[in-house]
């Protein structure tokens, strides 16, 4: 008997290719829309991107009824306090002679939190591809924090507020030497560090947030699953490192995204983007990567940088260099003295440290009546230079800022030496002829540098998102034409 013959093949499967192939498509077309390549493009998608976030967000801010029963009465309250009813409760500080008014601290320390946590934000947002906050802001103020203290002999008093018009100065404190402890300079970084990873914590969640939205919505996660094949295809080791974070995200949960957040790991995108695709519950998810980035990681990261630019550490330091001298000395029968040349070179160091610190330019008048700094008084700025060059640093002083010709230099001749970047100066920028002056314009031009890179990188993201609706559209076009045939 002749046997029935074999059944079409179905339909479903030609559709699913169908569909499949106009994604890849799609995708492939998608990693064009970049400014470099297609510019106009680019810019029209992030215009209309960044237009439907804000009427997005003013939408629900003016629709809240917290908007309206609770934000605009306090702001309303603000303004007519600072303005009309108590102005005195704002008022700024005198450095070394009276602290800033109760509620000017309290603005203050909005500002300070705000200013990290943003940071913060920057740091880690963007898929990989965001701006270095922490070694260009947060490293370095540790770094002055520890030297400051060291320099003034004690932590008593000493303002370690970023945003403080009395930061670091050696005028607000008081107290005995032995307050320069390990312990006592932790206490003074270790809250912009929690605010600054807290920050970084935030801009983990994007990633976390489009791989959600995706698996929700029922469409593929192109991001994440692109991020997959480049991993497995590849074999070196930060390419293992980010299946392997999948892979532990997968098995442990809270526990694993907390240990993988706890430590400087260059794949977390990896977890956001594996969370997102499981569904993790976003509590779940943020409350893990905050108390492991803004807790345990920075807080260790802060017991390093304490300990590397403190003196204890240095003394550690020295005592292994005495160590290596008295092995030389043993072997050639020749003392290499590397104590003292180590020491020297210390001192070198935060004799330079001191010339670059930077200050509002009126902290350069606090202790002065008539508000002049002469040529003597400008010497003294730099006790730690030998007294020939003192007094050529001085001249030079003089004669690149005295436009009025009195020998003396006044607030508003000083503010032109001030960084354009943030209004601030150094001995080092108000001496012309310092050799670091070419090393500062340099460092200005890569951070400008740092900054348009994370705003290139952030456009051509969210202009290849916008573009990525537009084509998931089409995708879903598809798929109706398919089921009507």
């Amino acid at each position: 008997r002749a046997r029935p013959a074999p059944a079409p093949a179905e339909p479903k499967s030609q559709e699913k290719d169908e569909v499949e192939s106009l994604r890849s498509k799609l995708a492939e077309e998608r990693q064009n829309i970049k400014l470099s390549a297609a510019p106009i493009t680019t810019v029209r998608l992030f215009t209309v991107s960044a237009a439907e976030f804000l009427i997005y967000g003013l939408r629900k801010v003016l629709t809240s009824m917290y908007t309206w029963l609770l934000a605009l009465p306090l702001l309303a309250g603000y303004f007519y306090l600072k303005l009309v009813y108590a102005p005195e409760l704002f008022e700024a500080p005198v450095c070394g002679v009276k602290q800033g008014a109760p509620l000017w601290q309290f603005e203050l320390a909005i500002y300070e939190a705000s200013w990290w946590i943003i940071l913060g934000i920057l740091s880690s947002v963007g898929f990989g591809t965001g701006l270095h906050s922490g070694m260009m802001f947060l490293f370095p103020h540790v770094l002055q924090v520890v030297t400051a203290a060291e320099s003034c002999g004690t932590t008593e008093g000493l303002i370690a507020w970023y945003q403080h018009p009395c930061k670091l100065d050696c005028s607000t404190t008081s107290g005995p030497d032995d307050t320069v402890t390990f312990f006592n300079l932790w206490c003074k970084v270790t809250v912009p560090c929690m605010l600054w990873g807290f920050g970084t914590a935030v801009g983990e969640l994007p990633p976390y947030l489009v791989s959600k939205a995706a698996r929700q919505s029922g469409s593929m996660d192109e991001e994440f699953a692109k991020e997959m094949e480049d991993a497995k295809s590849k074999t070196d080791v930060f390419n293992r490192m980010k299946l392997w974070t999948v892979n532990f995200t997968e098995q442990h949960g809270f526990l694993g995204i907390f240990l993988l957040a706890s430590w400087p790991n260059a794949a977390f995108d990896m977890c956001g983007m594996c969370c997102g695709y499981l569904l993790m519950p976003f509590w779940t998810f943020f409350i893990a990567t905050a108390l492991g980035k803004g807790l345990v990681k920075v807080n260790g990261q802060a017991v390093v940088f304490v300990n590397l630019f403190g003196s204890a550490a240095f003394e550690v330091l020295l005592k292994g260099f005495d160590s290596m001298n008295s092995l030389i000395e043993a072997m050639l029968g020749k003392d290499l003295q590397l104590r003292a040349v180590i020491s020297n070179l210390r001192a070198k160091l935060l004799a330079k440290f001191h010339q670059h610190n930077r200050m509002h330019p009126e902290q350069l008048f606090h202790n002065d009546d008539d508000k002049r700094l002469e040529f003597h008084e400008i010497c003294k700025l730099y006790d730690n230079e030998e007294e020939e060059k003192k007094k050529e640093i001085a001249y030079r002083v003089l004669q690149e800022w005295d436009k009025n010709g009195d020998q003396a230099l006044c607030v508003a001749e000083v503010k032109n030496a001030a960084s354009v970047t943030d209004g601030k100066i150094s001995l080092s920028s108000l001496d012309p002829g310092a050799p670091t002056s070419f090393l500062k314009v340099c460092w200005e031009l890569f951070v400008a540098a740092l900054i348009l890179y994370f705003l290139v990188s952030i456009m051509n993201q969210m202009a290849q998102s916008k573009q990525a609706e537009y084509d998931e559209a089409k995708v879903e076009e598809l798929k109706k034409k398919s089921k009507k045939k």
